[in-house]
């Protein structure tokens, strides 16, 4: 019996693609403008990153790495030839672009409807996410969902980013739920390792940018719109 729901948050709850490519391409920006990069450095970041003109490729290290796992990586493109830039200044910059008070974010279609109904019947409530705290509650407390839950599990606590089963655990842990009470939400296939190395239940969204094939594949249950995990989960 499902006790608890934990959420990933960009493209399950969120909206995902304007949002984190507004993010990236400021911080790109100023990359170029404040560190000097060369375009053949910025086109590198974009490559390994999955950063095309208007999306993302599918299951880009943006939707399933933490922003830590990311500013490691960038920081040794970056740095290939000489030190232009720290590890500490580079997450300082993405904090400042996730953190902007023009950034637009919002719920997506469903959600605050799903997440009234669920509090409702008394399900305990929690998101784990790749993001930093403060770009995690910035960003659900802009979109005016945060309210809803009891745990928040984020990149900097104390567990390791997704699919490392921590989050889940902590999630367990502090609202006293068993592995097989909870049911994770999420839109890709980190998100389903998460829910498979934790031994919970697990629901997937379909995107544009995600490869849901692969929760077909694994015989995982997928719903286009978040609100019908009501009807198939039968919660």
């Amino acid at each position: 019996m499902i006790k608890g729901i934990l959420f990933d948050k960009d493209g399950t709850l969120l909206e995902f693609l304007k949002l984190w490519h507004g993010i990236i391409g400021n911080v790109l920006k100023a990359l170029k403008v404040h560190y000097y990069l060369s375009k053949e450095t910025l086109d590198e970041l974009k490559r390994i990153s999955g950063f095309q003109k208007d999306k993302f490729d599918k299951e880009s290290m943006i939707q399933y790495l933490s922003t830590t796992q990311i500013a490691d990586l960038w920081c040794e493109v970056i740095n290939r030839d000489s030190n232009l830039i720290t590890y500490k200044e580079l997450m300082e910059l993405f904090e400042e672009k996730a953190g902007e008070e023009n950034l637009v974010i919002t719920a997506l279609k469903g959600v605050k409807e799903l997440l009234n109904y669920l509090k409702e019947k008394g399900y305990t409530l929690g998101v784990a996410t790749a993001d930093t705290k403060e770009s995690t509650h910035n960003g659900l407390r802009k979109s005016g969902i945060i309210d809803y839950f009891d745990y928040i599990g984020c990149n900097e606590e104390d567990a390791n980013p997704k699919p490392s089963p921590d989050m889940a655990i902590q999630f367990c842990q502090i609202c006293k739920l068993k592995s097989e009470e909870v049911l994770i939400v999420g839109d890709s296939v980190t998100d389903m390792e998460f829910a498979d190395n934790a031994r919970t239940q697990f629901i997937g969204i379909k995107t544009e940018y995600n490869d849901y094939g692969e929760f077909v594949k694994r015989n995982k249950p997928a719903v286009d719109n978040i609100y019908d995990i009501i009807k198939v989960m039968k919660l």
